[in-house]
């Protein structure tokens, strides 16, 4: 059962007993009412009617007396007599409604000697009024005096009979008062002797409840305290975490900054070297293509020998173009090597490439003096220039050769160096979204730190907390417990 369901169980019985108290003194003190009202209402009224009876019986006989001894006032005594019989009937109406069934033949022997007394009255009256004085008289001695005293007598006796009743009721009056009374005192000392039993009891079993419940609740607040002062201590150490961790990850967005702006700068670079390779491949084109057209003159020279005097000067203008092509290729093959070597790794077959194409060109610049020298033999021997022809076919074979594996060369290195500026493009645009989710990190950081503090606060508070629902379950154990328990 709940302390609740035993309060209010403790309070109904004492509820219940006050009620019976209540009840008792509200019986008794309608039953001394009642008494009372009886008094009041009926034996003291009875009485005053006894003592009116006596009253109107005497002054009956004066007014008697005044119509013998009186003729002249006989009207005025005569009327007198008849309201004094009016009174008579309305004493005993009004005793009628008093008396009980007990009083009822005393009742009715007044009634009957007041009868008896008004008809001795009417005959005396008569008597008076015919003028027989002396029988007037002598009937009122005889008849109505008698009767009247004894009226006065029975009316004496009424009351005495009512006073004594009265006394005895008041006596027993009393004595109910202090049967009451008594009755009153013991059911208010059982309610108080009950109402201290219950409320010793109720007392001695609440207190054990809240001393268990208080023990538990001590407990249970000693063991929230600890836990949360642990939790306030690695909160704590959490935020201090979080702290150094908000700094890591802001240094590491430096970082990812300064590698975004390298991959930029890688990509741009990649980018100038595809530019740059596109542009040897064109030139490397063009070279094929005048090797072509060397081809195709030196194949003119073999057909047409005869005309090979006539065209020297042709021939002079061709190798001053092939000295300057090779001249070209020389320097092509000089900024390749550079463009190489900026490169780095990946651009070492492409240094390679531009060494061949070096190599070319002195070969080119070599097979120009020789051109020059068979053209001076030509100039010089007619007869030798079908043989300086051959080896000019071959050297333009070699040159095509060359020139077509360089191309090929080109076109591959070109195709790498493409494939390097996409992957540093991407490298860039990764470095970029990197850098972007490094923002996006450290804002989440920021805000894991800004969480953190808040958990560090409320951690605060709660021990805070703890701690005086710790004290709170300490002092209810003071005052429950009194020196049977003590402060942790």
């Amino acid at each position: 059962m709940t302390i609740s369901k035993k309060i209010i169980g403790s309070y109904v019985v004492v509820l219940a007993l006050l009620v019976l108290v209540t009840s008792v003194a509200f019986y008794a003190l309608n039953q001394t009412q009642a008494t009372y009202n009886r008094f009041l209402n009926v034996d003291e009224r009875l009485l005053e009617a006894a003592n009116e009876l006596r009253s109107v019986t005497f002054a009956q006989q004066t007014y008697v007396r005044g119509m013998l001894l009186y003729p002249e006032l006989h009207q005025v005594n005569q009327g007198l007599l008849e309201a004094n019989d009016r009174q008579f009937k309305l004493i005993f109406e009004r005793m009628r409604g008093l008396t009980d069934t007990a009083q009822n033949d005393l009742l009715e022997d007044l009634e009957t000697l007041q009868q008896q007394l008004e008809q001795a009255q009417q005959q005396a009256v008569r008597l008076a009024l015919e003028k027989k004085t002396e029988e007037a008289i002598a009937y009122t001695i005889k008849e109505f005096r008698p009767r009247s005293i004894a009226l006065i007598e029975k009316a004496k006796r009424f009351y005495e009979q009512q006073a004594k009743l009265l006394e005895k009721g008041r006596i027993e009056l009393a004595e109910k008062v202090n049967s009451y009374t008594l009755t009153l005192i013991i059911a208010a000392l059982f309610a108080i002797i009950v109402g201290l039993t219950i409320a010793t009891h109720l007392s001695r079993a609440i207190t054990r409840e809240l001393r268990e419940n208080i023990a538990q609740l001590s407990s249970s607040s000693a063991e929230i305290l600890a836990t949360t002062t642990q939790v306030a201590s690695s909160a704590a150490e959490t935020a201090a975490a979080v702290s150094e961790t908000t700094a890591t990850v802001e240094e590491v967005k430096q970082t990812a900054q300064h590698a975004s702006q390298k991959a930029k700068y890688v990509s741009d670079s990649a980018q100038k070297a595809s530019n740059v390779s596109q542009a040897g491949r064109r030139s490397v084109e063009e070279a094929l293509h005048v090797m072509h057209r060397i081809r195709e003159q030196m194949g003119s020279i073999a057909e047409s020998i005869v005309q090979l005097s006539e065209q020297s000067h042709a021939i002079g203008q061709i190798i001053a173009t092939v000295n300057d092509l090779a001249e070209q290729s020389n320097l092509l093959a000089v900024n390749a090597a550079i463009e190489a070597a900026r490169a780095g790794e990946q651009g070492k077959s492409f240094g390679v490439v531009a060494h061949e194409i070096r190599s070319l060109a002195e070969q080119s610049k070599q097979a120009t003096g020789q051109v020059r020298t068979i053209l001076g033999d030509i100039q010089k021997a007619t007869n030798v220039a079908v043989l300086a022809t051959e080896q000019g076919n071959k050297a333009v074979e070699a040159g095509v050769k060359q020139s077509s594996e360089t191309d090929e060369a080109i076109r591959l290195l070109s195709a790498s160096i493409n494939e390097a500026a996409q992957a540093a493009t991407q490298i860039a645009a990764s470095s970029h979204q990197q850098m972007v989710g490094m923002d996006q990190v450290a804002v989440a950081m920021n805000n894991i730190k800004e969480a953190s503090e808040q958990n560090v606060a409320g951690t605060r508070q709660a021990e805070l907390a703890a701690q005086g629902l710790h004290q709170m379950g300490v002092r209810l154990r003071l005052l429950v417990g009194g020196k049977d328990f003590h402060t942790d």
